[in-house]
């Protein structure tokens, strides 16, 4: 019995899912382009005489330095020129040195440097005198901001 010779079988490729998909993107892209247009509105804002969140200068800023140890420990502290020993009586002088600027200052703002090998358990005690010299003033509201010095800084 002779078999007919039969063709192989075509491979179709169906690309309708292909160009919805396509039409899809065109029209998402066509929306979100107009959404980001309308989005930068130019605003004609007031100007305030006396504006009460104008940035503070240099000088309303006191940086507490953490002199850095051996270890992640601390040999002491600094405020400008003043230095303090490390153990609790130092602590105690920088909290005192710290309320009197808050006494002169209070809304002085205080950046908190430490060295990168610092233990967090060395610098909370320090954390702890700024918060006990802000409640010893009245009406100080100091703000903090700890500040990483960078391996490469002098």
């Amino acid at each position: 019995m002779a078999r007919g010779r039969t063709d192989p079988p075509r491979v179709h490729a169906n690309l309708t899912p292909m160009i919805d998909v396509t039409f899809l993107l065109i029209v998402f892209f066509v929306v979100v382009s107009q959404i980001v247009e309308t989005e930068h509105v130019e605003l004609d804002l007031p100007v305030l005489l006396q504006p009460a969140t104008e940035p503070p200068g240099d000088t309303l800023r006191a940086i507490v330095s953490i002199v850095p140890g051996i270890d992640g420990g601390v040999s002491g502290y600094r405020i400008g020129g003043e230095r303090f020993a490390a153990d609790a009586g130092g602590r105690q002088a920088l909290e005192s040195a710290l309320a009197a600027r808050l006494r002169a200052q209070p809304t002085l703002r205080l950046n908190l440097r430490a060295d990168r090998n610092t233990r967090y358990d060395r610098v909370q005690p320090v954390l702890e005198s700024i918060g006990r010299a802000a409640r010893s003033v009245p009406g100080a509201a100091p703000r903090v901001h700890l500040v990483l010095v960078p391996e490469d800084a002098a």
